[in-house]
């Protein structure tokens, strides 16, 4: 969504051969394992990937642009291209999957612009280890996805975890898993828990011990219509995330930004179906800043003095007001739940969101939005706030302590 956070979210190049397997396996009735890679210098941090194809002809390719298609050299070599068809996704298998002593194996679903790696590099440096080393060394099974549209339909995406947690049952015996989801990973899971679908969709299966949200849109976001700036910053620097606007003025000369902005295809959009979904007005709780580049106009739409946007309201109508159909779609009663938010609102040393208390992407109070989901009877272990951004509630030790805290309750 901004400059900063799109270094922290690119990965690193592929440097030497690969060991592949590229005879399709059946995995179940409706899952083919077309890939099996195990060559480390491509699985990188994992024991071995997957690439599973979900035979389900509901699920399109989606729409990708050059800035969000998928970066990281051996993520491209694992689907064979950047801009993969939705059925696909990648599964990742830490090491010790086979051999953990934990009963229950862990899923960890990662966030927009992002794949299966950051939970094992979340500075994508090499500095840290993430919770995929953390939790494997403690005994757990660990097991990460990485979806084909790094921004897509969290509809598709709900299905694809479905599949991923099929999968993991299948080759570990267990019953249940525990998922680990951030930002809007949370998303993907959260649909799947609570049931909510498309007809092509299939039901929740009450696989799903714990849920364990890490920086959750529960009440939704409006980060792209209330901090404007970060557009122009995402336009002129080529980085990946939605726009509100699809004109602007760049540089003096007025630009078609429709392709890059967070509508549909019909606007000529597409590329951010899964940030449209995410969308809810917070405007009545934090007012606008007036020192955005055209504020009014970009939230409620209209031409401003240097862009065109369609506003809010009609972002999260095209979004089918996911946001406030999960309000109204509690969590399975069979689920327990626990929910950690950040109020550090700098990432990478820059200010980002300060309208009010957030991570610097997410508002504290709709992460911290945890009643609807319990209103079925799922179980709330805890929910709390630490001194973290947006980005840090993955792989600071205290964050991930609290994580394993949760699972082993």
């Amino acid at each position: 969504m901004f400059k900063k956070v799109s270094a922290l979210l690119l990965t690193v190049v592929l440097t030497a051969m690969v060991i592949v397997t590229e005879t399709p396996i059946k995995a179940s009735s409706n899952m083919t394992i077309e890939a099996t890679f195990t060559e480390s210098a491509t699985t990188k941090y994992w024991d071995k990937v997957e690439r599973i194809r979900l035979h389900n002809s509901s699920i399109r390719q989606e729409i990708f642009i050059g800035d969000n298609e998928h970066k990281a050299s051996n993520i491209v070599t694992q689907f064979g291209t950047a801009q993969p068809h939705s059925q696909l996704f990648l599964l990742h298998y830490a090491a010790h999957w086979d051999t953990g002593s934990k009963p229950y194996p862990v899923l960890l679903v990662h966030g927009a612009g992002s794949n299966g790696d950051y939970y094992a590099d979340p500075r994508l440096d090499g500095s840290r280890d993430g919770l995929m080393q953390y939790l494997s060394h403690d005994g757990y099974q660990v097991f990460s996805i990485t979806f084909a549209h790094p921004h897509g339909d969290n509809y598709v995406q709900r299905e694809i975890l479905d599949a991923a947690i099929d999968r993991i049952k299948e080759v570990t015996g267990a019953s249940k898993v525990d998922l680990i989801a951030h930002s809007k990973g949370n998303m993907s899971a959260r649909m799947y828990v609570s049931n909510v679908k498309k007809s092509y969709g299939t039901a929740y299966d009450q696989d799903v011990r714990r849920y364990i949200q890490l920086a959750a849109p529960n009440g939704g976001i409006d980060y792209a219509f209330r901090n404007t700036w970060a557009a122009w910053g995402i336009m002129a620097n080529d980085a990946f995330g939605p726009v509100p606007f699809t004109s602007m003025l760049i540089y003096g000369l007025w630009h078609n930004t429709a392709y890059h902005s967070i509508y549909g295809e019909g606007d000529g959009g597409g590329a951010y179906t899964g940030q449209a979904q995410m969308l809810a007005r917070w405007d009545s709780e934090y007012p606008l800043s007036v020192t955005e580049q055209d504020w009014y106009t970009a939230y409620h739409g209209g031409w401003g003095f240097f862009s065109y946007s369609k506003g809010i309201d009609y972002a999260i109508s095209q979004g089918d007001y996911v946001i406030s159909l999960l309000k109204q779609s509690p969590v399975d009663a069979g689920v327990e739940l626990a929910t950690l938010s950040g109020n550090k609102n700098t990432i990478e040393g820059i200010v980002l969101e300060n309208d009010g208390p957030s991570d610097g992407i997410l508002f504290v109070d709709s992460a911290m939005l945890t009643h609807d989901m319990t209103v079925g009877g799922a179980t709330l272990l805890d929910k709390q706030t630490m001194d973290y951004n947006h980005i840090e509630l993955t792989y600071e030790i205290p964050a991930m302590h609290w994580v394993r805290t949760q699972l082993e309750r």
